[in-house]
C-alpha cells in the first residue's frame, strides 16, 4: 500500500502560496502592472516565480526553455524587458504551470518525496518542493508590499484550510 500523508501534506502546503500568487495576479490594477517598482516591472516578480516552478516542477530533464523567449522578457531577472507582457500572457502561463503541478504530485506517493529529484540528485523531491513553497512566498509578499506602497489593499494570507484571515 502507498502512503501518501506526506505528499498530500506537501502538495496542500505548496498549492495554498500558489492560490495567493494567483490572487495577486487576479488584484494587480492595470496601472501597476507595466510599471519598474522596487528594481522591476511588476509583472516580471511574477514571472519569476512562476518559470522557477516551471523549471523545478518539470517531469523530465529535457533542456528547460524559458517562456516568452522571443520577446526577450528576461524572467530570471537579470535585466528589464525589452518588452512587456499582458496580464492574459501571464494568466495564460500560470494557467500551464498549474497544470504541470498538478501533474508534478500526480500518482506520487510519500516514498517518492524522498527520492533524488530528476534535475539534481543532491537534492531531493521534497527539497524541490520545499525551495518552491519558499520563493513563490518570497514573491507574493514582494508583490503585497508594492501593492501597499502604491494604495492597493495586500492579497489576504490564506491559512492551512485554504481561507483568508
Amino acid at each position: 500500500m502507498n502512503n501518501k500523508v506526506f505528499l498530500k501534506m506537501a502538495e496542500r502546503q505548496f498549492f495554498l502560496p500558489f492560490s495567493m500568487l494567483e490572487k495577486v495576479i487576479e488584484k494587480c490594477p492595470e496601472n501597476l502592472w507595466n510599471e519598474k517598482k522596487s528594481g522591476y516591472i511588476f509583472w516580471q516578480q511574477i514571472l519569476h516565480a512562476l518559470t522557477g516552478i516551471g523549471f523545478w516542477f518539470r517531469l523530465t530533464n529535457e533542456k528547460f526553455i524559458e517562456p516568452f523567449y522571443e520577446k526577450k522578457v528576461y524572467p530570471e531577472l537579470e535585466k528589464d524587458a525589452e518588452t512587456n507582457l499582458l496580464k492574459e500572457e501571464i494568466v495564460d502561463y500560470k494557467n500551464e504551470v498549474k497544470r504541470l503541478c498538478e501533474e508534478f504530485f500526480c500518482g506520487k506517493d510519500d516514498a517518492w518525496l524522498n527520492e533524488d529529484s530528476i534535475l539534481f540528485s543532491k537534492i531531493k523531491n521534497i527539497d524541490v518542493v520545499m525551495m518552491q513553497i519558499r520563493h513563490v512566498q518570497y514573491h507574493v509578499g514582494y508583490c503585497n508590499s508594492i501593492f501597499k506602497e502604491n494604495g492597493v489593499e495586500p492579497v489576504e494570507w490564506i491559512d492551512y484550510f485554504g481561507e483568508g484571515e
